[in-house]
């Protein structure tokens, strides 16, 4: 049975509070391999095979939903916002995959470097443990990434991309 069905869930006045790629770290866009890690079932529906994630809150409704595109336009009553965010996210997979491909260039120093649309990104080992690296742009320093130190190049890549591309 879906919550549309339900008695007591709201169908309209929702709000999209966040939104999720789980395909967000995914080197390809070929996601059918991977199925089952990349997807989830829609809350709100019980249909399959959601990439984009719409959290949706209502002020009548106790917790959050994780559903997909069409019934988050349904809940919120509108129906360009949704697709529009999708589109951002799948642009951004986009501008990640593009940025994971470019050369960087290895420094007498040990720093990996990459000048980026006018803007130099380093990656370098952490001062305090050589196991870990941090990544600098603009004179911000990370050396965390989704919550743990920054332990290869490939992470660290990653964070990169996202401090550029916030």
């Amino acid at each position: 049975m879906s919550l549309w069905d339900k008695e007591g869930v709201p169908h309209k006045g929702w709000t999209c509070v966040d939104m999720i790629d789980l395909g967000e770290d995914s080197e390809d866009m070929n996601f059918e391999t991977r199925k089952a890690e990349l997807y989830e079932k829609c809350e709100m529906c019980n249909q399959e095979g959601i990439r984009y994630v719409h959290i949706m809150e209502h002020p009548k409704y106790d917790g959050q939903l994780q559903v997909g595109c069409i019934c988050a336009e349904k809940m919120e009553n509108e129906y360009t916002a949704p697709r529009e965010r999708e589109k951002n996210l799948k642009n951004r997979h986009k501008r990640k995959m593009n940025f994971l491909k470019r050369e960087w260039e290895c420094r007498s120093n040990g720093n990996i470097v990459l000048k980026y649309k006018g803007s130099y990104i380093t990656i370098m080992h952490s001062k305090y443990n050589q196991a870990y690296y941090g990544v600098v742009y603009h004179r911000e320093y990370i050396g965390i990434y989704k919550g743990e130190k920054i332990k290869d190049i490939k992470t660290a890549r990653l964070a990169a991309f996202d401090i550029f591309d916030q």
